[in-house]
């Protein structure tokens, strides 16, 4: 079971699973091939919003080691070295009001969310999400750019809970172009997150009979 602190931040009860610091590995898409990349993530309360870290690293895998997509992010990291930073972002995530109506146990009332990100490779990013439970679903609703960032124009993402760890994929379309997938991965959870008194945050409340306020 995976219980909500009393004082977590009401607003952020629907995000709850997110927090905490996560790593693993992934795949970046090339021009010609797929190279694999390691993961940090970490979300943090941050007043009645959720700072979002997410730190992408070249990955350097062992020598004669031929990667495979089952591994989980255990495996994955025993097998896969972390090399230079490539990107990373910080993102503050604000849930919108809710209904406040209690849906029949098993089931998730939707939330709708907004973000804003900055970037290291010289985007700014305007974030429109939705949230069911342990998933989320994320799309742009407007992208900023540098001199020489990379010219995206939209950007679309989904995070789930799948068996303990966090699955990941980040969609790009660049101007003039179609849509594909940038990043890909699955990240375990490595430390929890703790709120003002020190209480872990593990989450949402699987087992709650009267439903989910999330």
């Amino acid at each position: 079971m995976m219980v909500i602190p009393a004082d977590l931040p009401v607003a952020l009860a629907p995000l709850a699973w997110m927090l905490g610091t996560w790593k693993g590995w992934g795949m970046a898409a090339g021009a010609e091939t797929d190279t694999a990349i390691i993961e940090e993530m970490r979300g943090e309360i941050c007043g009645e919003q959720m700072r979002f870290t997410t730190s992408i690293y070249q990955g350097l895998p062992a020598p004669g080691v031929e990667i495979e997509p089952t591994w989980d992010a255990a495996e994955g990291l025993s097998h896969i070295g972390r090399g230079e930073l490539l990107v990373e972002e910080t993102m503050y995530v604000s849930v919108m009001p809710g209904t406040d109506e209690l849906p029949p146990p098993g089931q998730y009332v939707p939330r709708e969310f907004t973000a804003t990100s900055a970037l290291t490779n010289g985007l700014g990013v305007l974030w429109a999400g939705v949230g069911v439970g342990p998933r989320v679903q994320m799309v742009s609703d407007a992208i900023a750019r540098d001199a020489k960032a990379q010219e995206v124009e939209h950007l679309g993402r989904m995070y789930g809970l799948v068996a303990g760890e966090l699955m990941w994929t980040q969609e790009k379309t660049i101007v003039g172009g179609e849509a594909g997938v940038e990043f890909s991965g699955r990240l375990m959870r490595t430390e929890q997150a703790r709120t003002a008194s020190g209480e872990a945050v593990e989450g949402i409340d699987a087992q709650a009979e009267s439903g989910f306020l999330v």
